[in-house]
């Protein structure tokens, strides 16, 4: 049985917005939101300006799009593996920094395309990190009401402090790349693990 008009026009349609993000990706990591205009994604995606328009409604919604398809495999992911701890400590918060640390190592136009949200002040993309530094914050403030890690930090604050140096790190890999000494990106994982991880661990009692 041949598949239907409406079957090949579907296809269709699903192939052309996915050339129109990936397009728009490519530039987006290579010059920011503000400096590429609908008609250059147009015209590297082959397809009109109207037909982006369509697919998304103008630049913002494909700009929206494309940051969400970014994050979107490593949130739900990682939202699977904070809901479904049960007993929550170091461990969880060991695998939650290193799985996020290898995101980004794997997705380097990622971290670049973070980097151009951050420089021009965009927040449209809050919601899912909200809800996952919500969920891992919850998570370490359920380890320190344990005892398994020292309650005397903003939860929160811990989960900002890797992300922060994670994406910094790997944002300006280029500049730091030939300081003298720096490591490799293992070695760097490696020596912020024990500093980190060390400094989280509940304090002796003092009695």
């Amino acid at each position: 049985m041949n598949p239907s008009p409406s079957h090949h026009a579907s296809r269709d349609s699903d192939r052309t917005r996915s050339q129109m993000l990936s397009a728009a990706f490519d530039l987006f990591v290579e010059r920011g939101f503000d400096a590429v205009s609908i008609r250059e994604i147009a015209q590297a995606s082959g397809v009109t300006k109207s037909l982006i328009h369509h697919h998304f409604g103008g630049k913002e919604g494909l700009w929206d799009e494309v940051k969400a398809q970014a994050f979107e495999p490593f949130y739900e992911q990682q939202r699977a593996e904070l809901a479904a701890a049960e007993a929550p400590g170091a461990e969880l918060l060991l695998q939650g920094v290193v799985n996020y640390f290898q995101f980004l190592r794997s997705n380097p136009k990622v971290a670049r395309l973070f980097a151009w949200a951050h420089l021009e002040g965009d927040t449209s993309c809050s919601d899912m990190d909200a809800d996952l530094v919500g969920l891992g914050s919850a998570r370490v403030a359920e380890a320190q009401k344990r005892g398994a890690l020292r309650d005397d930090i903003n939860p929160t604050h811990v989960v900002t402090i890797f992300i922060n140096l994670f994406s910094q790190w790997f944002q300006a890999r280029e500049h730091h790349r030939d300081w003298p000494g720096i490591g490799s990106d293992e070695e760097f994982l490696d020596d912020f693990l024990k500093v980190f991880l060390e400094g989280l661990l509940p304090r002796p009692s003092s009695s």
